[in-house]
């Protein structure tokens, strides 16, 4: 793998505009009390949960594209959605106050009674939040087209994310990701040759996965769903790889499942549903490593990779990387 690589991602990247948001590189660390208990010498955390932007997580990243669009647009109110307890919507909320743009947040949920997780750091940011009750996406999305035309009428300009940021442009913050990752492994030399995300919307993924094949395969990309079924997430990820090639004008050489495997087997009834591994790992982890993950989404992350390592999916010397993606807010209303 030649730095003519790294230089064409970087280059590619540099067309779009940024918005300043986060504390990069995230720090990479053994596991070292985690790796003991299940037996495997060579257990490694990426920690994008310390972003350095509101409690952290992913979408720090995602929304250093997705708001320096908006600044670009000259827009002025970030119009946000997601469920009750959705991270991105809070951490949106974050980056708009830090770079001087109002923000609205649509959750399909019902009022909350009291304030709990993200809604909590959402009163604290001063958010205007809406909640329209138990409708699903669609609904939830008419209702924010509603609320940008509104702000039109009134001479407001207002920049909409849509699908939890999990677009081609949200995407190209893990294309980044992964050359940040391939740097610090070459720079700590670390054998680390296999990385562990979730997916949902399938937007931090499937950007990991294309800055890992256009890097030359420096690590494999294994998946965990909390969402969809297999089949239904290949051809979310896959149509969004696609995209973000078009978008970068670049194109993975490589067959995508030389990069990536998806798993669908810990996701148990799909998102915002725990299963009884991830209920226990959300105790197990901290008290073995003093870090924190959350049920729903970043615990069946960790299930997903210690049952495949004590399979022995990957072989016993290959290092394997837990890349948190934080969420951790969501924690304070699921105990």
């Amino acid at each position: 793998m030649s730095n003519n690589n790294i230089n064409k991602i970087y280059k590619a990247l540099e067309q779009f505009n940024k918005a300043n948001l986060g504390v990069f590189p995230t720090p990479i660390h053994r596991l070292e009390n985690f790796q003991k208990k299940i037996n495997h010498n060579n257990i490694w955390i990426k920690r994008d949960d310390l972003t350095g932007l509101g409690m952290g997580g992913n979408k720090v990243r995602t929304l250093e594209y997705l708001l320096g669009d908006a600044l670009l647009k000259n827009s002025d109110t970030i119009l946000v959605s997601g469920p009750l307890q959705s991270n991105m919507c809070s951490i949106a909320a974050a980056a708009s106050r830090k770079i001087g743009l109002s923000c609205i947040t649509v959750h399909n949920s019902n009022t909350p009674k009291e304030l709990k997780g993200n809604v909590t750091l959402l009163s604290l940011l001063n958010a205007k939040s809406y909640f329209i009750g138990e409708t699903d996406e669609d609904e939830r999305q008419q209702f924010v087209e509603k609320i940008a035309t509104e702000l039109k009428k009134i001479g407001k300009k207002p920049y909409i994310i849509l699908k939890g940021g999990s677009t081609a442009l949200g995407a190209l913050g893990y294309v980044q990701a992964a050359v940040e990752l391939y740097e610090q492994i070459k720079k700590l030399k670390l054998n680390i040759k296999h990385v562990f995300m979730p997916a949902g919307h399938g937007g931090t993924v499937a950007g990991l996965i294309v800055g890992a094949g256009l890097l030359d395969i420096p690590f494999h990309v294994h998946v965990i769903s909390v969402e969809h079924p297999k089949h239904e997430l290949v051809k979310i990820i896959n149509n969004l790889i696609k995209e973000i090639e078009e978008l970068l004008d670049l194109k993975i050489t490589y067959p995508i499942d030389q990069v990536m495997t998806i798993y669908d087997d810990y996701m148990g009834e799909g998102w915002g549903k725990p299963t009884k591994e991830s209920d226990s790992m959300i105790y197990e982890f901290p008290q073995l490593e003093g870090i924190f993950v959350e049920k729903v989404y970043t615990s069946k992350v960790v299930v997903g990779m210690v049952d495949l390592l004590q399979k022995q999916v990957i072989p016993s010397d290959d290092g394997a990387c837990y890349w948190h993606t934080g969420g951790l807010p969501s924690l304070f209303a699921q105990v």
